[in-house]
């Protein structure tokens, strides 16, 4: 019987299958994290690519039109890529200051944008008499697997540029 206990204990045959069976699920469930976690971080590094390509674009113009707007909207949709553009949200505007330093809205043009509140600038950013172009741009990305995550994370980013060419980018039309 002793013999036959050491017999047993001094096999390592399938020692390697086994130890592969515990540990692939902990090395299956790492690669996937990793996955989501670098889906998430693309996804929300194009958001705020989108938000700060749109202004920059915008505000190289002394005045846009209808059409100008919504090709800059139309191509900042397609950078989105490679993930489904049906949940992005985008909003430009221009907003300026007034003489006494009162913030308002010029104009403003959206795209499937149904977030609430006005564009706004930070405290202290449009001095007397200056502008700034605004983008909002909002995306509800829904993860690939969805094992960790929530089911659809909420990216909002902002960006403001100044006008390059005027005091002012006009919207005609």
């Amino acid at each position: 019987m002793i013999r036959l206990l050491r017999r047993a204990t001094a096999d390592q045959g399938g020692a390697a299958a086994i130890e592969f069976v515990l540990i692939f699920p902990v090395l299956f469930v790492l690669h996937v994290a990793a996955a989501e976690a670098l889906q998430v971080y693309l996804a929300q590094r194009n958001v705020a690519h989108i938000a700060a390509a749109m202004a920059d674009i915008m505000a190289q113009s002394r005045t846009v039109t209808a059409a100008d707007v919504d090709d800059v909207l139309m191509a900042s949709t397609a950078m989105i890529h490679p993930f489904p553009n049906v949940n992005l949200q985008q909003r430009v505007s221009s907003l300026s200051a007034s003489a006494s330093g009162t913030v308002s809205t010029d104009w403003t043009v959206k795209k499937a944008y149904t977030g609430t509140g006005a564009p706004s600038v930070p405290t202290g950013y449009l001095l007397a008499n200056e502008s700034a172009i605004v983008t909002d741009v909002i995306y509800d990305y829904k993860p690939t697997f969805g094992l960790f995550l929530p089911e659809t994370i909420r990216f909002t980013r902002h960006a403001y540029v100044r006008p390059r060419l005027s005091a002012k980018v006009e919207k005609s039309g």
